[in-house]
């Protein structure tokens, strides 16, 4: 019967008996989105109430009228005559009016049926809840809405094959990534934006390889050298060229982009966007600095930004300007500067500790720039982050439960749109569950966070909800009584504020959960993944550095709790995306953080150079890997750890892998370089030592870097370890005929060792 639904609805019929308590009737000619509604309501209602019973008020059958209905017509609801996004959900006798507001109202009218009145939920690309079949008995309804925020957007990755439904059945009104049809007009379209992107567009309209050789003057000049590219430069703002060229093809992106939407029958783009590559090289020439020395660095960019919007405007008044306020351009502008009523301000949230409120005194910063920010911008978005960029990704940190606090910060102060980054759904922290709460609060900051996580707890884990609730719990306390800062790119130190006890504690709560749930096979998978970050940083934790001329003493207790927890990563923490369309590299990305978290790693014996001295020796299992087009883990059997980071040297455009090689020392908390030394040419074939030339003091949160692209890393911000005096080591090999003129090996850089030395007493 549903086949033959799906059949008959996509022919326009207007009704059609799904079981003897029930009819859903549609109009005689449904547009696009009033299909998916009718096609969805029909596929959910038939496995929510099946044959069973469904009553309105205490009739049955019950008729389900979806979109611009005659019902719809009477009651002063069709989608014209509704705002854009609202909807209705209302009962009249024994029939239920579903519609609303342009081309979404009517699915979000239909999604929150099943949401708010069958209890059905979309967790994610691969999971929803859907009760069994049951009858329905409802009261009489008369419940509307509007999201509260008007640009809704979440950035994930690795999406399973039907990724934008679960989207639109979110109510996200854009779904993150590139392009005009995001969101297809069958699930209502987007709010979204044109060509070239939705972000860091500097390098995209005016490209540094297409114009830097004949016209250098168009971007940035830092340290007598004009420079550009995405991660390298910026735009010279000041320069009217420059300015006349953007403008020209803003103006042709909109012109195509509304032309190609036509065609293809979905909304076009409302928001173009005009902002800094990432990186943070200003433009330092006389008249951009003038300006910033007026204006700020945020008020400079604003009048390049304001004037684009003025003068597309003229031709194009529906269109919004979007900006970043990000790095440099975070703190509001001076001097007057003020963005125009077409242009949207995006504040990026790159200094918060996520696993604390914003408000709290650690948020400070931010806070202050947000609402500085609304006083300087009409149209105010946020870019935020619910992801961590280092190797620690997935960690634990409970950020769920300051959520509430957040958004409704957001709201009050004039926020029209959140954009969030939430990748990595295979290692993020709990993704599920901030998830549903990101996309719920989209639509009304002020529901209670406790009853929304509660539900989630309820519907996810079952009879282990209590136990995965108390460990939420757990970790958020320890994180206020130790302190815990949890940045955007935080080191594996910074999860030190869970303590060997809390661990323990926490380990015997999911102890408990899989106790709770050994029958249910779903829900046991569920709390296994959930234990992933925990178990992660149990066996990070146990694994004491190596620590070369001295005898390490062992916590057994804690080391046999971490046997355990590396036995359960290894065998089902695979099995959790081995079905994902998109799991491409991650099985290998499991297998490499194995082998660092193994706590049977065999030591190397010490160089001969360092057989008398006392050293932390560090292998490449260690290293963090920023590229993941030029780096990857290898065996080599010419080093005596069997391993290294290989640098492919050829990958990079901007030839920071050539010469000279760079060894370096960064402070990440006080963003500065602490020392910094290069070779001009490599020792000798084969691996050597090469050594910074002066004892350090290595700072609290801070890496060792190598290559000028920085891109292999280690984090010393272990407590055992900062904050102490080292001489740095590194053991690098160069092949290639960029290194040496008679090599036929490929163009490589390899590196096996780092090893912190402590100084001669």
């Amino acid at each position: 019967m549903r086949s033959t639904w799906s059949l008959i609805a996509l022919l326009g019929m207007p009704s059609l008996m799904m079981a003897q308590s029930y009819f859903i009737k549609g109009p005689e000619a449904p547009k696009p989105q009033e299909k998916t509604a009718i096609q969805e309501m029909t596929d959910y209602l038939a496995r929510r109430i099946g044959d069973k019973t469904l009553s309105i008020g205490g009739k049955t059958p019950v008729t389900f009228q979806i979109g611009d209905t005659e019902l719809a017509r009477e009651q002063k609801c069709l989608s014209s005559e509704l705002e854009d996004e609202r909807w209705v959900i209302r009962s009249i006798g024994d029939q239920i009016l579903i519609n609303g507001g342009g081309t979404r109202g009517v699915l979000y009218a239909a999604y929150h049926f099943l949401e708010d009145f069958c209890d059905i939920h979309w967790w994610s690309d691969y999971e929803e809840y859907v009760p069994e079949t049951s009858s329905l008995t409802l009261d009489t309804l008369n419940v509307t809405g509007k999201p509260a925020f008007l640009y809704r957007d979440i950035y994930r990755t690795h999406r399973g094959p039907d990724s934008v439904r679960t989207a639109v059945r979110n109510r996200l009104n854009r779904d993150g990534g590139e392009g005009l049809a995001l969101i297809s007009t069958e699930l209502g379209g987007s709010f979204t934006y044109g060509s070239p992107s939705h972000a860091h567009t500097f390098d995209r309209y005016i490209p540094f390889e297409k114009f830097g050789k004949d016209h250098p003057e168009f971007f940035s000049l830092v340290k007598g050298k004009r420079i550009g590219g995405q991660t390298q430069g910026q735009l010279c703002l000041t320069n009217p060229e420059l300015k006349q060229l953007f403008l020209s093809q803003i103006l042709k992106n909109i012109k195509q982009d509304k032309e190609i939407a036509e065609k293809k029958g979905c909304l076009p783009p409302r928001i173009y966007e005009v902002s800094m590559n990432d990186n943070r090289n200003i433009c330092t020439c006389e008249q951009c600095n003038a300006e910033v020395e007026k204006y700020n660095p945020s008020g400079h960019y604003l009048n390049f930004v304001n004037w684009i919007a003025g003068e597309v405007s003229k031709t194009y008044p529906d269109i919004y300007i979007s900006m970043l306020a990000y790095f440099y351009n975070e703190p509001p502008p001076k001097g007057g500067a003020r963005a125009a009523d077409n242009v949207i301000v995006k504040l990026c949230d790159t200094r918060t500790n996520q696993a604390a409120s914003i408000l709290e005194k650690d948020n400070k910063v931010f806070l202050d720039f947000l609402t500085s920010w609304k006083n300087y911008a009409k149209n105010l978005f946020i870019w935020d982050y619910a992801i961590i960029y280092t190797n620690v990704t997935g960690y634990p940190f409970a950020s769920e439960f300051h959520y509430g606090d957040l958004y409704r910060t957001y709201y009050e102060n004039n926020v029209m749109g959140i954009f969030w980054e939430h990748e990595r759904p295979h290692l993020a922290d709990f993704y599920e569950l901030k998830f549903f709460l990101e996309t719920k609060l989209f639509e009304d900051p002020y529901q209670d966070v406790n009853k929304l996580i509660n539900l989630f707890m309820d519907r996810y884990y079952g009879a282990a909800a209590e136990y995965i609730l108390a460990y939420r719990h757990a970790i958020d306390d320890a994180r206020k009584k130790n302190d815990g800062f949890i940045s955007w790119f935080p080191p594996a130190a910074a999860f030190h504020y869970l303590t060997k006890n809390d661990i323990a504690k926490c380990q015997l709560l999911f102890d408990k959960a899989e106790a709770a749930v050994a029958d249910d096979k779903v829900r046991f998978a569920r709390v296994r993944h959930g234990r992933v970050g925990l178990d992660r940083l149990t066996c990070y934790i146990a694994n004491p550095l190596i620590h070369q001329g001295i005898t390490q003493n062992e916590d057994q207790p804690f080391k046999k709790l971490a046997s355990s927890a590396f036995k359960r990563l290894a065998e089902t923490r695979a099995s959790w995306v081995e079905n994902w369309i998109n799991n491409k590299g991650i099985l290998q990305q499991f297998a490499n953080e194995l082998a660092m978290l193994s706590s049977e790693i065999d030591v190397i014996p010490a160089p001969p150079e360092l057989k008398d001295r006392q050293f932390y020796d560090f292998y490449p299992t260690h290293f963090q890997n920023h590229d993941t087009n030029a780096l990857k883990l290898v065996d080599d059997a010419e080093s005596p750890v069997g391993k290294a980071m290989r640098t492919e040297v050829d990958q990079s455009i901007m030839k920071y892998y050539d010469l000279p090689f760079a060894i370096g020392v960064y402070d990440q908390r006080n963003t500065k370089t602490l020392i910094s030394t290069t070779f001009e040419k490599p020792a000798a074939k084969g691996y050597n030592w090469y050594k910074l030339p002066r004892i350090i003091h290595l700072p609290k949160d801070g890496y060792v870097y190598l290559t000028r692209a920085w891109t292999t890393k280690l984090d010393v911000s272990n407590p055992e370890i900062a904050e102490k005096d080292f001489e740095i080591w590194a053991s690098v090999k160069f092949t290639g005929p960029k290194f040496f003129a008679d090599s036929t090996d490929k163009n490589y850089i390899y590196i096996d060792r780092i090893v912190l030395v402590e100084p001669q007493k």
